[in-house]
């Protein structure tokens, strides 16, 4: 969840500071990293950041998440047995593949953010593409 939320951060800094110098845009990026999720989901949605989609993709995935992190151990204070172990694993797990395809979005988004704005974006492509297909990429 917090790479979505990183991820996020760093595409909105990006977007809304793309003539900025790296010091600057680094200044405003500290700010926004002590921001909530729903807070960044709020100002991409303001700003119009995004495609339709990407933005109710991003809403959806926030009430997921607020569950997970805020009512999940409510909701399985009563016990676990093994019917309600595997829905509950199949929830978090199905809430943990869409945070990493939301972040994906949000990469190939920028990607064709910088694209647009001339920057070569080849290499970068071409790390993701490494990864996608199971390669460990050392930063």
């Amino acid at each position: 969840m917090q790479h979505v939320e990183q991820a996020l951060n760093c595409s909105i800094t990006l977007k809304l500071n793309p003539a900025e110098t790296m010091e600057k845009a680094d200044e405003f990026l500290k700010h926004r990293q002590s921001l909530t999720l729903g807070n960044a989901i709020t100002l991409a949605s303001e700003k119009n950041l995004y495609s339709v989609a990407l933005h109710k993709e991003l809403k959806d995935f926030l009430v997921q998440r607020n569950w997970l992190v805020h009512k999940s151990v409510l909701d399985t204070q009563n016990g676990l047995n093994d019917s309600n172990k595997e829905e509950l694993f199949n929830k978090i797990k199905s809430i943990s593949d869409k945070a990493e395809d939301i972040q994906h979005q949000i990469e190939y988004d920028m990607i064709d953010f910088c694209s647009a704005r001339g920057k070569d974006m080849s290499e970068t492509v071409a790390l993701l593409n490494l990864q996608k297909q199971g390669v460990r990429i050392q930063g």
